[in-house]
């Protein structure tokens, strides 16, 4: 349980992240310390997918607001989309504030019920937004 994160493919253009309750801020932000770096050094373009299926409840031990916000500040800039799969009514809540407080969280933020869809529709992002500059050869979509 907690949080915890790893590539979908080889190509590494996607990084899934589990919230699993129990889980808390500090671990949340802690693992973010470790995989903002991750997706940066990539240098190419990458896209996260945040599992919300297993969240339980929002941790108590910090102001989520301030905490999404700082995390979509630091996001690095290769980083097109971030999907979150299975929001609970609260997530979807302090997301539909950050995206109207920052306008990049409203470009990079994609909903879905499931990982399938979410994978789906990064693949589908990623075709859109690379086809045409010769940076996308043979990306499997689902």
């Amino acid at each position: 349980m907690g949080v915890r994160y790893e590539w979908v493919d080889e190509r590494q253009i996607i990084m899934n992240v589990y919230l699993e309750y129990p889980w808390t801020w500090k671990e949340y932000l802690d693992m973010m310390n470790v995989l903002i770096p991750i997706l940066r050094d990539t240098k190419h373009p990458c896209a996260t997918i945040v599992d919300c299926s297993h969240l339980g409840t929002l941790p108590r031990d910090g102001n989520v607001l301030n905490i999404l916000m700082n995390v979509e500040k630091i996001m690095p800039s290769n980083v097109f989309a971030s999907v979150i799969v299975a929001a609970p009514y609260g997530v979807g809540v302090f997301m539909n504030m950050l995206m109207k407080m920052r306008p990049r969280a409203k470009v990079l933020a994609l909903f879905t019920k499931t990982m399938t869809e979410a994978q789906t529709a990064i693949y589908a992002r990623y075709q859109k937004l690379y086809a045409d500059a010769g940076k996308v050869d043979n990306v499997k979509t689902i």
